[in-house]
């Protein structure tokens, strides 16, 4: 399974640790699909078709494990390379309205990068104390609409207990101007999240942060080191821009 999966999978497990998510929570893995659900974040209602040839099935699981638990929309992903015409076109006769495009990268370089912009760039890893601070940054980077920064602070809480996952602030000169998340499995990272705070967006924040998770990562004796990003995004192109290399793509659909 690819380490994207298993980050949302183990995030999910974590979170479930609180009393008011257990039952919010539903995790299906199997060789041939994945069904993840939270109802209160809507980006964990996802599935994804790991083998083409049983789209029809995951399709019919799909449609009860999500009417079952009440949730109205889902997305279902599936790789390209994978597929031929009438997958999709199954999808669509089935309900399916194809969004967006999801594209894997990694670090074929997998060593140190200069990066003269922005030289005051840090990672200060979560703690506690800081929890708080870094979930009202998060909430405010990705421009959430979730009113309640504490019901998350305390979800977030439950990963610091994970030794596979560090949340960062990003900080230049010691003033929080985003967020990071690294995924890390042995030696395989996964830049698992990032973002910088609206006041400090197109000032070359966002590419000086990813190169920092770059060399962070790759001082830590990487193996591997990928992520993803929505094609033609920003982050995508700023991928790019640091040397990342496309190496596999998602069709995301949604219901």
């Amino acid at each position: 399974m690819d380490l994207f999966y298993q980050y949302d999978i183990e995030r999910l497990r974590h979170y479930a640790n609180i009393s008011v998510n257990t039952r919010k929570i539903s995790i299906e893995s199997t060789a041939s699909h994945l069904l993840l659900c939270f109802t209160d974040v809507g980006y964990f209602n996802y599935c994804v078709c790991h083998e083409p040839a049983n789209l029809p099935i995951l399709v019919k699981q799909a449609n009860v494990f999500y009417t079952h638990r009440q949730i109205e929309h889902h997305k279902l992903l599936i790789e390209e390379a994978h597929c031929q015409e009438y997958h999709y076109q199954y999808l669509v006769q089935n309900g399916y309205c194809l969004k967006e495009r999801l594209v894997a990268v990694r670090d074929t370089m997998l060593h140190y990068r200069q990066h003269a912009c922005q030289s005051g760039i840090q990672l200060e890893p979560v703690c506690e104390a800081t929890m708080l601070a870094f979930t009202k940054d998060y909430l405010a980077a990705f421009e959430s609409e979730q009113p309640d920064s504490t019901l998350v602070s305390n979800n977030f809480s439950q990963l610091l207990r994970n030794q596979n996952i560090t949340l960062f602030r990003v900080t230049d000169h010691k003033e929080a101007v985003g967020i990071a998340v690294l995924y890390r499995v042995q030696n395989d990272f996964v830049l698992a999240g990032g973002a910088i705070l609206p006041t400090f967006r197109h000032k070359g924040y966002h590419t000086a942060a990813l190169v920092t998770r770059l060399n962070w990562s790759n001082s830590q004796k990487a193996r591997s080191i990928i992520a993803w990003a929505y094609h033609n995004s920003v982050s995508y192109r700023n991928m790019l821009k640091v040397g990342l290399t496309p190496y596999k793509t998602y069709r995301v659909y949604e219901r």
